[in-house]
């Protein structure tokens, strides 16, 4: 069994982030309250190794870190990941595979709008 830990040092730097990219803002007001007396409890103790909380802690920490970009590129990495499955484009079009390992095409995937064709009759 691993023993996961986390420093204050590292809770304080996702707090500052969550701040200044306003993630802090939109976590529900509970979730935000806990990192905060978790984080009040780490400056006494310096660390947290308690494993449920930690779970909690990286759920948490996992909300603070996700920024427009990281949005965007999650969604980009989703999109490429559809059309790797899809074996018609794939043989159609072979530097599709190439490009999927580029970040600023998987970027670009992630920023694209969906584009739904209506027909009208």
């Amino acid at each position: 069994m691993i023993l996961e830990i986390i420093s204050y040092t590292d809770m304080l730097s996702l707090w500052k982030r969550g701040h200044r990219n306003g993630t802090i803002r939109k976590l529900p007001i509970l979730k935000r309250a806990l990192f905060s007396a978790a984080l009040s409890y780490a400056k006494m103790k310096g660390k947290i190794i308690n494993q449920k909380l930690l779970a909690i802690i990286k759920g948490v920490a996992d909300q603070l870190k996700m920024s427009i970009s990281r949005k965007i590129f999650a969604r980009g990495l989703q999109k490429a990941s559809e059309i790797l499955k899809n074996p018609k484009i794939v043989r159609i079009f072979p530097p599709l595979r190439e490009w999927v390992n580029d970040d600023a095409y998987v970027f670009w995937l992630g920023m694209e709008p969906t584009v739904r064709s209506w027909i009208f009759v």
